[in-house]
């Protein structure tokens, strides 16, 4: 069994994470991309990690950008050895409820036609297909599927023990 915490993506984390974003894109983001994402103002960022001889070894990344209540998911991985565990899933309801918590209602991201697998993860926490960007991806020419989550008219509460209940 895996065990991992979620703690804010540092410097320290980038050579881990660029390793998971050349293994899991055909284009990956550059090192300047993501030293961009750690210092703006606009972008939030976390990894899913586990202690192992006292160092992180990251799992999966997440990085996102939060402004007046919409939220564009814009890059999420995890590393080909951990995955089907759940824990980008995991990370996934931790950034809707950090962001709910602060005034995040619309939530959109832009994801391949072909990954199913994301599209699928994407599903289950409750986003749903709202469009196209054809030819979105410049390097395979594919198609992008436009996916969002409102919770604007939705409830959300705690249990007795302050755990979050997403819709």
């Amino acid at each position: 069994m895996v065990r991992w915490k979620i703690r804010e993506m540092t410097r320290d984390h980038l050579e881990q994470v660029m390793e998971i974003e050349r293994a899991s894109f055909p284009t990956p983001w550059t090192t300047s991309m993501f030293l961009y994402e750690l210092t703006s103002p606009l972008s939030f960022h976390f990894v899913a990690s586990k202690r192992e001889n006292r160092s992180d070894i990251v799992l999966c990344y997440i990085i996102f950008w939060m402004f007046r209540g919409e939220v564009h998911i814009l890059n999420l991985a995890t590393h080909s050895a951990f995955r089907k565990l759940g824990i980008a899933h995991s990370l996934l309801l931790f950034t809707l409820d950090f962001c709910y918590r602060r005034g995040g209602i619309l939530y959109l991201l832009e994801v391949r036609k072909g990954n199913r697998t994301a599209i699928n993860l994407y599903q289950k926490v409750g986003f749903a297909s709202w469009g196209f960007r054809k030819k979105y991806y410049a390097d395979t020419g594919e198609d992008a599927i436009i996916m969002g989550l409102f919770y604007g008219d939705q409830a959300y509460g705690t249990k007795g023990d302050e755990q979050t209940l997403l819709p």
